[in-house]
């Protein structure tokens, strides 16, 4: 979530005709006909004339043909030629015009002191754009020192009269606090006057807010409301937070045909996670038929984008041929890249198919070096693992004291064979080998519970 920008150039074509000249007021409005058919040549020659003589009016409309390239190149300084004497006698269309030019520097120099100027100038007379951007300047520093309660009261003034940006970076700026206190409700107050002009940003931080409890009691039926709008206008955050409530059922009955819609909506944006979790659906078949090749194609997209868990994903499914033929190689490959970023399943996996040369050459060492990778990450089959080679002197020299550890580690996560094993190897240890080995099998869980385990 961040701040939206400044708003930059709008359109706003001068359509009042002065009454002082009835030629003048004939060929400003032959102007105005041939503008709204898009006719900007017959536009310009009509007002050109008109401008030079002093028409205010006819020169903010040449400022915006020079301005928005109608017809001509686009041509800064020309448009900020002709917007600024129009401004100079009070036009808000106009001041906020030769604002954004300064402000942007699209084609002059950029200086922000004058577009503060201009800005203010138009914001005084409640333009609510250029309130808003002169909220922005204050709330960053530029052209004038950084101000929040400045900031914020030209926001206000701005959402006050409907502008759904000022109305988000209001509520932003309650919700974390940036400038001022945190303050959820007023938070909440001003992302649900801009959801409710449909602004997706607004929608996807107040489902966000029900979701988590943020301020108020957490609200699932409300989440996923706020969820749905965002997701219907394509927020790719809206649809997968929505697919995982449907997916779980949280806060609502399970819905797994939902669930895969907004997954597929979210995932066909590259959302790595919905990829994923769109493959484990098909792979199961949760909320569709059992598809392999549908989980694996899926699979392949996440795992392409870096994802560990894809990655190992697409492994297992090379590993154990499923829907597929069993090719190790393949299997070898994507345990090696979610290994390497630290999946310790894979880092397991692998070492498992060093150890008894599946895809590739028996390698204890390499054995040795993956399983001890992920039995530091708490992983129990690797710790079993890794005892087993401390026992036997596989990839490292025999050390029945450390394979009594691993055992032991592993059978308090769980794992049954390692509780066996334990006690085979317990039988060739004294009773001060069984106390060392217990006592840096606590220390490993202290490290492990703090972050940070070695052997």
């Amino acid at each position: 979530m961040v701040y939206i920008i400044r708003d930059n150039l709008r359109w706003c074509l001068a359509l009042c005709v002065f009454a002082a000249s009835g030629v003048s007021a004939e060929d400003f409005r032959k102007g105005i006909e041939a503008f709204n058919k898009e006719d900007y040549a017959t536009a310009l020659a009509e007002w050109q004339p008109l401008a030079e003589r002093g028409d205010l009016n006819a020169m903010y409309n040449l400022g915006l043909i020079y301005d928005e390239g109608l017809g001509v190149a686009v041509d800064k300084e020309k448009a900020l030629a002709w917007y600024l004497p129009p401004a100079e006698e009070g036009d808000v269309a106009a001041q906020f015009s030769v604002a954004t030019i300064y402000d942007f520097g699209h084609g002059v120099p950029e200086d922000n002191e004058k577009a503060v100027y201009w800005y203010t100038a138009a914001a005084q007379q409640a333009d609510e754009q250029a309130q808003f951007n002169l909220g922005v300047m204050y709330a960053s520093g530029e052209g004038v020192d950084l101000d929040s309660t400045e900031a914020i009261r030209w926001y206000k003034l701005s959402a006050d009269q409907g502008h759904v940006p000022a109305q988000y970076n209001l509520a932003y700026i309650y919700d974390v606090g940036d400038l001022v206190a945190e303050n959820n409700q007023l938070a909440k107050k001003w992302y649900l006057m801009a959801a409710n002009q449909g602004d997706i940003d607004a929608q996807y931080a107040l489902a966000l807010m029900h979701d988590e409890g943020d301020g108020f009691a957490e609200d699932n039926l409300a989440a996923a409301h706020w969820y749905e709008l965002a997701a219907e206008q394509g927020d790719i955050r809206a649809q997968f937070n929505l697919a995982i409530m449907y997916d779980v059922g949280e806060g609502m009955t399970q819905n797994n045909e939902l669930a895969i819609k907004w997954y597929t909506a979210a995932a066909k944006q590259g959302h790595g996670k919905a990829q994923l979790n769109l493959g484990l659906m098909y792979e199961s078949g949760e909320g569709a038929d059992v598809n392999p090749v549908q989980a694996m194609a899926w699979y392949r997209m996440a795992a392409d984008q870096g994802l560990s868990e894809a990655q190992y994903a697409v492994a297992l499914m090379f590993d154990d041929g499923v829907g597929m033929v069993e090719d190790n190689v393949a299997a070898i490959a994507w345990y090696t890249r979610a290994a390497e970023q630290g999946d310790a399943q894979a880092q397991n996996n692998l070492g498992a198919m060093y150890d008894s040369g599946e895809g590739v050459p028996e390698d204890n060492d390499a054995a040795f070096k993956w399983y001890t990778l992920a039995a530091n990450q708490g992983n129990a089959t690797a710790q079993n693992n890794l005892g087993t080679m401390y026992y036997a002197g596989e990839g490292t020299d025999t050390d029945k004291g450390q394979a009594y550890k691993w055992f032991y580690i592993a059978g308090e996560l769980g794992n049954d064979d390692a509780r066996d094993n334990g006690l085979v190897v317990r039988k060739s240890l004294d009773r001060s080998e069984i106390k060392q080995a217990r006592k840096q099998a606590r220390q490993w869980f202290q490290q492990y519970k703090n972050g940070a385990t070695n052997l």
